[in-house]
């Protein structure tokens, strides 16, 4: 299928309700390692045990330490053109654009984009798993950094960051209102994500019958034979000419 930046200009012209189904791909580009490439952090040391519930109710400290570098680049990223692309359609092109983003940055959030829903959580918060008292994240990695690990709350209890790990449930009320979005698209984006993480990989299958589907990843999907357009390529490269290309 060979598609253009000007095929997808095309589809976010018509469309008034795009969701854009976001992924690792779309934050790489902000130096942000992704999961499960090649060269992803899977690959470098950090398992998926990083982010198993057990484990980290086993042993805090082995998550803290190991997870310290990644948590430190997420936190000194900064939106790439691909999360200010998607922001425009809202801000620029008055688009009713709702990001369901699977990362557990900010990106979308910083590059202005009014309606974010991260069904995998973000680092802005950590709760402690005695009382449950919520704390700034920034506070709680300075904390870290500082030696304290694994932070802990005033009662005693281990602080843990409000990120979905592996064996948790996804935020309740943040899914049902990602598939409320889906279900009232009438334009669907799936980028930078191989749609291998469930429930989350299961949202575009809620989008209505006459509703269109966009991937955009470097790799394939099982979705791909589903797709109206399909982009191996940059989500950042991609999504900056598409909407320029509105004006």
């Amino acid at each position: 299928m060979k598609t253009s930046p000007q095929d997808l200009t095309a589809r976010l012209a018509r469309a008034q309700r795009p969701v854009f189904l976001t992924g690792a791909g779309v934050s790489t580009e902000s130096g942000i390692p992704d999961f499960r490439s090649p060269d992803g952090l899977y690959a470098n040391g950090g398992g998926e045990w990083l982010f198993d519930i057990h484990a980290f109710r086993q042993d805090p400290s082995a998550f803290y330490r190991a997870a310290r570098r990644l948590f430190d680049t997420l936190r000194q990223a900064r939106p790439n053109p691909g999360h200010a692309a998607i922001a425009a359609l809202s801000r620029r092109h008055g688009k009713a654009v709702s990001v369901v983003t699977q990362n557990i940055d900010v990106l979308h959030q910083q590059a202005g984009s009014p309606v974010v829903l991260p069904v995998h959580g973000t680092l802005e918060t950590c709760t402690c798993q005695v009382c449950g008292a919520q704390m700034a994240g920034d506070g709680v990695w300075e904390r870290v950094h500082a030696g304290e690990i694994p932070p802990r709350h005033e009662c005693g209890g281990v602080l843990k960051p409000d990120i979905v790990f592996f064996g948790e449930a996804l935020p309740v009320r943040v899914f049902a209102a990602a598939e409320d979005a889906i279900r009232a698209a009438d334009l669907v984006v799936v980028a930078g994500t191989s749609l291998v993480v469930y429930p989350a990989a299961g949202l575009p299958g809620r989008r209505c019958h006459d509703c269109g589907l966009v991937i955009i990843n470097r790799t394939p999907t099982d979705l791909d034979p589903e797709a109206d357009l399909l982009f191996r390529d940059s989500t950042a490269t991609v999504l900056a000419a598409a909407v320029e290309g509105l004006g």
